[in-house]
This record gives structure tokens, sequence and C-alpha cells, in this order.
């Protein structure tokens, strides 16, 4: 009997937390549910590339801790990255696809950690994007972890080539990129 009420505060405290993470979760879907993520490129164009890469996060612009939970990039997952001449698609596994166009890329480079994942200098491939592309709608970071750094430098690179904004996939644009997205100082 002495044991009953310890174990069952530490069961009525356990419970209580994972409401909390529930009701979070809730507000925070509830929250990104006006934001509407196109799932297909308009006109596609020739694949120029192509990847095997770990969705790890994706954030809201300047906001590295801040979760969007937005249909197809809410969760961490592997997913399948092409780059054509009309944009980027994601794809995951039991997910819709998520296409972001060329227009709408506001930046692409290398980050070092995200809200959940801290890794390598520059082990992160991160695009900057605005949903929707021809709107002031709201601005992401989807954070990409491609563990063959030649091939993380070519999609930056193919990535960049595509974009509609001009973004340099050397040194000094990728420390800056790294720096601003992870809030660290240059």
């Amino acid at each position: 009997m002495d044991k009953l009420w310890p174990t069952l505060l530490i069961l009525v405290v356990l419970a209580l937390v994972f409401l909390g993470m529930w009701l979070g979760w809730r507000r925070r879907a509830r929250r990104d549910s006006v934001v509407v993520v196109p799932t297909a490129l308009e006109d596609a164009g020739a694949t120029l590339l192509s990847a095997k890469a770990l969705h790890v996060a994706t954030t809201y612009h300047d906001k590295p801790l801040d979760r969007a939970v937005v249909a197809g990039l809410a969760f961490r997952s592997t997913a399948s990255v092409t780059v054509s001449q009309g944009g980027v698609t994601l794809t995951a596994p039991g997910e819709s696809s998520v296409a972001i166009a060329a227009s709408a890329i506001l930046g692409v480079g290398a980050a070092t950690w995200t809200i959940d994942r801290t890794v390598e200098r520059d082990g992160l491939l991160m695009i900057a994007w605005r949903v929707p592309a021809d709107a002031e709608g709201p601005v992401l970071d989807t954070y990409l972890r491609v563990t063959d750094p030649d091939e993380r430098r070519r999609l930056i690179a193919g990535i960049s080539s595509i974009s509609s904004t001009t973004n340099d996939a050397d040194d000094d644009a990728t420390d800056e990129t790294t720096d601003k997205t992870t809030g660290s100082e240059a």
C-alpha cells in the first residue's frame, strides 16, 4: 500500500505529459492546416537528378525550432528527391508528394542542425521556399539529410540552377545560409 500512491502519482504525471504532447500536436496541426502544399508541379519538365534522402524536418523560416505540420512533411521519413526543370518533388512512403515549384524556391544551402537533428558541419540540405509560390504565404525551410557529401553538393547545385533567385553553392554562400538558418553567428 505504501507504493500505491507514488505509483499512481507517477502514472498521473505521465498521463498529463502525454495529454499535453497530444494537445500541443493537435494545436500545431490546426494552426498549419491553412498551409496547402502543392502535390504536383504544373510543368515539371525534364528530370535533372534524383536522390534518396531522409526528410528531417520542415520548419518556419528563421524559426528552426518551430516545426511545420503540413501534409507530406509533418514527420521525419525517408524521401525520394527529384529535381526537374520545374522544381523539386519530395516523395515519402505513405505520404502525398510535395512539389516545390522553382519559382517558390527562395534559397538552398547546407545547415548543421534543425529542430531534432544535429549532424556534422553542413550535413543537412536546407531548401527555403514559399507556400504558395506566387503569393505572400509562409516561408518554410525543409531539411534533408543526404549522407553522401558529393550527392548533397550536386543537389544544392541542381536546385540552385532551377531557382528563380540567385544561389551560389560555394563555401561563402553555404556558410552564410548555414549561419542564418541555425542562428549561430557568422
